[in-house]
């Protein structure tokens, strides 16, 4: 259950989370970095795809919206978008050698994963780790 009340400080009200030990963004696209992986990835209760990619990168700039669409459309998974350039630890960690590369994480474990902007195979690769998760 992850429930949200306001909470007022110094005039301020701020929305403050309880009951929740782990975020869960499901549906939703999270930038990640060093310091979210972690909770956003490897703690994960639900299956999660990352998108290794760079500002510079045409194709990742072509297959970024298309995978935040089929996330949108399969509400059982989340997709956290990872700058290599910001997080070089984590690239090298995944043997991210060319861009883009998206991976899809269960349990905190790589299970799938497909190199470069193909934008047909987006809807097909998030729905199959969607329906994993169902099961």
């Amino acid at each position: 259950m992850n429930s949200l009340r306001p909470l007022t400080t110094s005039g301020r009200q701020l929305l403050r989370s309880f009951h929740a030990a782990t975020p869960r963004f499901t549906g939703k696209t999270v930038e990640g970095d060093k310091s979210t992986f972690d909770s956003l990835v490897r703690k994960a209760d639900h299956p999660v795809i990352v998108d290794f990619y760079a500002d510079w990168c045409g194709p990742c700039r072509i297959i970024g919206p298309a995978l935040s669409k089929a996330v949108a459309a399969n509400p059982q998974v989340t997709l956290v978008k990872i700058n290599v350039d910001n997080c070089e630890d984590i690239a090298k960690e995944f043997n991210i050698a060319a861009l883009p590369t998206v991976t899809a994480f269960h349990n905190g474990k790589v299970v799938d994963q497909f190199v470069g902007a193909m934008v047909k195979q987006v809807n097909g690769f998030v729905e199959k780790h969607a329906n994993l998760a169902k099961k």
